[in-house]
């Protein structure tokens, strides 16, 4: 009869080799990307730097403008201005990325959620578009790209609010990071 002491038995399950259970990958992720050498000034402020606030003033919107889902109102267009220094290089394209950590960014809608304050408006967003109108989903997309001239390029946007329903008056304020990007 053999007796296995726990001292003999936890000798042997430390000398077995541990083998990795392997399974097979559901698919790939493939990375592209360039490092550029343009580096624009933003607003006249160090690229990078976070310096820069763009105030967008909406006023006053009547919340009969944007009484059923889908119904835009008070388009205000912005611009970005880049440039100015060395380093942003004539004839590349410039674009705005939104910054998809913000914590506004509603990741299903691509839209900015409204500041949850005690007398916040109910059933709106915040939609940014480019020049041409066309919405951006600022979770998936840069705006539309402006070529660099002179070292400078002013890249023009929209903002507007956006109902998600029969709005209600309120407070109506947001925010969403952003970073230049060039091609």
């Amino acid at each position: 009869m053999n007796i296995i002491t726990a001292s003999s038995l936890i000798t042997v399950l430390v000398a077995m080799p541990l083998s990795p259970v392997i399974a097979a990958n559901d698919g790939t992720i493939e990375i592209s990307g360039r490092i550029t050498a343009t580096t624009c000034e933003v607003e006249g402020k160090p690229p990078g730097s976070g310096a820069v606030t763009k105030t967008v003033d909406f006023g006053d919107i009547s919340a009969g403008n944007l009484a059923t889902e889908g119904q835009t109102s008070g388009d205000r267009g912005f611009q970005i201005h880049i440039g100015g220094n060395a380093e942003c290089i004539d004839g590349g394209l410039a674009k705005i990325r939104f910054d998809p950590a913000s914590p506004s960014l509603d990741r299903t809608t691509g839209r900015l959620n409204i500041d949850a304050v005690a007398d916040a408006a109910k059933n709106v967003q915040i939609q940014i578009a480019n020049q041409d109108g066309t919405p951006i989903n600022m979770y998936t997309e840069d705006s539309q790209g402006t070529t660099i001239v002179g070292t400078s390029a002013i890249i023009p946007l929209i903002a507007r609010y956006y109902s998600t329903g029969k709005a209600e008056k309120g407070a109506a304020n947001s925010r969403v990071g952003f970073q230049v990007v060039y091609q």
